[in-house]
């Protein structure tokens, strides 16, 4: 890593909610993106994004890093520990909500970083272990826990309920006359 990539890592601070809120605005609307009938998007999801994460830095249960480039913030994580879900069926664990980083600021371990960080706080906190989703189409969020360890345990699975879905075209077979 050149030395003008290097990466710090820091519990987040009331004065980075701005940046974080922009940063999670981007995940959102990447997810909107990805399946806009799944997952919303609004007005002022800067704003919102960052009024949550700094109720969320007052929360003892969560955690909310930073990551710096050049004392800029470039990604964070954001993950909490949550009790027994009897509706998962998961036992009490650490769940990781969100870990994002600047297209422009990949590479650089930025990522890693941010991951073992959280990893390491939320198992400070008590977790025996770390939850996290990935969306169906972010392929390259699911390589990368993959490769952190983290093994798939669930698919989750969408039914809209409105107006029915076109029907899906089915390649017609050839018929063969004898």
């Amino acid at each position: 890593m050149r030395k003008n990539d290097s990466i710090t890592v820091r519990p987040a601070r009331p004065s980075d909610l701005k940046a974080l809120g922009c940063l999670g605005a981007t995940l959102a609307r990447a997810h909107h993106a990805w399946d806009p009938a799944r997952f919303f998007i609004v007005d002022g999801m800067d704003e919102g994004y960052a009024w949550w994460l700094g109720k969320e830095l007052k929360n003892r249960r969560a955690v909310v890093l930073a990551a710096l480039r050049q004392e800029r913030i470039v990604g964070y994580a954001y993950g909490r520990v949550e009790p027994r879900d009897w509706n998962a069926l998961r036992d009490a664990c650490g769940v990781g909500i969100d870990l994002f980083v600047e297209p422009q600021a990949r590479g650089v371990g930025a990522g890693r970083r941010l991951c073992e960080a959280l990893l390491q706080a939320l198992r400070a906190k008590g977790a025996p272990r770390v939850v996290l989703h990935a969306a169906a189409r972010n392929r390259e969020a699911q390589r990368y826990f993959r490769a952190q360890g983290f093994r798939p345990t669930m698919v989750e699975m969408t039914l809209e309920l409105g107006e029915p879905p076109p029907p899906r075209k089915r390649p017609r077979s050839k018929v063969v006359k004898r």
